[in-house]
Parts: C-alpha cells; structure tokens; sequence
C-alpha cells in the first residue's frame, strides 16, 4: 500500500511540474512573442537531460551506497561485539578456570591503560 502512495505523489509531482513548465513557457512566449527562441532553448534542455539522468544517477547511486554499507557495517560490529561481550566474558571463565595457576595467568594477560612496551613483550612469552 505504501508504494502506491509513493506512485501516486510522483505522478503528482511529475504532473504539476510538466504544468508549471508549460505555463512558464506561455508566459515566455506571451511576453516575447518568440517561439523560436523558446524551441532552441527547450530543444537544449531536452538534450541536456540524459546527461543530467546519468550524473544524478551515478553519483546518488554510490552515495547512498556508501551510506547503506555503512551503516550495516556498524549493525554488524554491535552484534560482534554483544556477541563477544556476551560468549567471550563466560568462555574465558570457563578457560582459565582449566589452568593450573589461572592467578599467573592473569597476571600475566591482565591488560590495563598503564602498560608500557616491556610489559606487553613479557605477556608474548
């Protein structure tokens, strides 16, 4: 139902803008009394109008893109993280509770802010 509401306003639009663009040009000839120079004027805009198609087309088309990818990259980087933040706090749990000395471990593994260069090389061994 939505969609046929959306058809409708841009047949709506599309009609009020042809008419709006004819009254204009009734009024160009009215005062100027020249079709001529109206024909070589809409005859140009007419032929400008594939390329303004193309340019409008291409570059929305990639923009809203770009956005869409975005913005299902970070669904998908807050379902990762609840992911790990959920499964990965129980599993860790449940992995070094299986060490014989889990306190070295995570004395060893127990990152914080303050750690420095050699802090970090001593957890690698």
């Amino acid at each position: 139902m939505e969609s046929r509401k959306l058809s409708r306003f841009i047949i709506i639009v599309a009609i009020i803008s042809l008419a709006a663009s004819a009254l204009l040009y009734l009024l160009h000839y009215y005062i100027f009394q020249d079709s001529h120079h109206i024909f070589i004027y809409m005859l140009g805009d007419l032929a400008f109008i594939p390329l303004e198609v193309f340019l409008v087309v291409v570059v929305i088309e990639r923009i809203l893109t770009s956005r869409e990818k975005h913005a299902i990259s970070q669904k998908m980087n807050m379902v990762v993280g609840s992911f790990y933040s959920e499964l990965g706090n129980a599993l860790l749990g449940k992995i070094l509770g299986s060490f014989d000395d889990p306190e070295q471990i995570d004395s060893h593994m127990g990152v914080n802010k303050n750690w420095s260069s050699p802090e970090f090389k001593q957890a690698l061994v």
